[in-house]
């Protein structure tokens, strides 16, 4: 049976408004309603035997754990997004989310309104004003717009109080800075992104994008000019973490590292080595090397003694030739969405006199599904990190054929093997095996103008900003 939203142009205008198309639509309702019902039930049983309460809003209570139903939660809220759309009118549709749905978020980040409330009592609107030095009636008119948002709420009237999102924001630096950085930093290139469409038509630069527009350089000029946002921006890495899409267990389960036996894993760009401490303690056959600039190397450690005589550290450039020899697999994890195709070409040119025949190059990084193969609502997260990475540097994920290409361009030698998405995340494994071949290609300036309808860059470590508040 077909989705509403895959529906075809010609099915729906076969279909005249009549009493059976009418039935049709209401019996899809009660199918919706039926099948929320019974996976709610599911979910309430597993809350239950894991003695955890209710979900709740309230600040005061834990949030609730969903793991081990993470695909009955994927359902539910599926199966809601339709509902709900298909009960809204299309304006309704059209009009919906509001773009200012944003300003009462960015009050509460720009005044630090979260800190001036306490964990666990409440203030009123009186107390803030001399807290913040806002009049009473703006922050009346934007908590309670963010309060619709389930960002605090007012246990009796005149007073504000915690939700659990807002107390997120009270006591995770990281997540508070994540959230800065997309109100402060990607909010404002999104409103200039149609003006850089106008300004440079085609346009694959990084310094031609709505963000250029809006401050007057590239994301990562700016990065480099402020320490403070420098600071804030990789603070706000940290919350990705806890985000399932982002979780270390997609590593883990995401390929067949149990096959490779025996083996020595490459981590390049592995920073200070948090995938292969993962994947270390999983698979006890495999030993790491992890790669990456002298200041990051300095900060890694292991200190589990079980793993560490398998995890080796060492400073290296991934654009200069490979000095670890023979290794079997050559890991290269969310490091090649920042690059164009031109430097990802380059990178692998400076594996080849490192690998031996038969090693495999084993990339992470993000890609969309294509459509319909995912939840409606996970693949709207992907496309709105599609935009984000769009707005900020111009760049946009790698698709299989962006991929085949790549490694095409970077042959002889290389043997593509295709790339297989991780179940519940938008990343995927991109595989290629070594075969041998001649020297590295050298020419290869125009390999992304040859290609104009390819993507050139990839999602920046911005990518999954957007998912959270879009």
């Amino acid at each position: 049976m077909l989705e509403d939203d895959q529906l075809t142009h010609e099915t729906l205008a076969a279909r005249p408004p009549n009493s059976s198309t009418q039935a049709a639509e209401m019996s899809r309702l009660l199918e919706l309603a039926n099948a929320i019902q019974a996976q709610v039930t599911e979910m309430q049983k597993h809350l239950t035997e894991t003695g955890q309460p209710d979900p709740s809003f309230d600040g005061q209570t834990k949030a609730t754990d969903y793991k081990g139903i993470d695909d009955t939660r994927s359902a539910v809220l599926e199966n809601l997004t339709h509902l709900q759309e298909l009960l809204m009118t299309p304006q309704e549709l059209l009009f919906t989310p509001a773009p200012t749905a944003l300003i009462a978020r960015h009050v509460i980040d720009r005044f630090r309104i979260m800190h001036a409330i306490p964990v666990t009592g409440s203030r009123t609107y009186e107390e803030l004003a001399w807290a913040t030095m806002l009049p009473i009636k703006t922050l009346r008119r934007n908590l309670r717009h963010a309060m619709r948002q389930r960002i605090f709420h007012e246990p009796s009237p005149g007073h504000i109080a915690h939700t659990q999102a807002s107390r997120l924001l009270a006591e995770d630096d990281k997540t508070r800075d994540y959230l800065g950085t997309v109100l402060q930093e990607v909010w404002p290139a999104a409103t200039r992104a149609c003006d850089a469409m106008v300004h440079w038509p085609g346009s694959r630069e990084r310094c031609e994008t709505g963000y250029q527009l809006a401050f007057g350089r590239t994301m990562e000029e700016t990065l480099e000019r402020n320490p403070v946002k420098r600071a804030r921006y990789n603070n706000a890495m940290g919350a990705l973490t806890d985000d399932w899409s982002f979780s270390l267990e997609h590593v883990v389960r995401g390929y067949d590292w149990a096959g490779l036996g025996r083996a020595t894993v490459l981590d390049l760009g592995g920073g200070v080595g948090t995938a292969s401490l993962g994947l270390a303690e999983a698979f006890p056959l495999l030993e790491f090397v992890v790669e990456d600039r002298e200041g990051v190397i300095a900060n890694a450690a292991v200190d589990d003694p079980e793993i560490q005589g398998r995890i080796t550290f060492v400073e290296h450039d991934i654009l200069q030739e490979q000095p670890v020899k023979d290794a079997e697999v050559y890991f290269i994890r969310r490091v090649l969405m920042q690059m164009t195709d031109s430097e990802c070409i380059d990178i692998f040119n400076a594996l080849k006199p490192a690998m031996k025949c038969g090693s495999k190059v084993i990339v992470q990084d993000p890609m969309i599904p294509d459509p319909g193969t995912c939840p409606v609502w996970q693949e709207r997260r992907y496309r709105d990190s599609d935009m984000l990475a769009f707005v900020s540097s111009n760049s946009s994920p790698r698709e299989w054929d962006d991929w085949e290409r790549i490694f095409e361009q970077a042959g002889p030698g290389f043997k593509f093997q295709g790339v297989t998405m991780a179940p519940c995340s938008n990343t995927a494994f991109v595989e290629a095996i070594w075969q041998g071949g001649s020297a590295p290609v050298e020419e290869h300036e125009g390999v992304d103008g040859e290609q104009p309808d390819q993507h050139e860059g990839a999602v920046s470590t911005l990518e999954a900003l957007i998912t959270v508040v879009g």
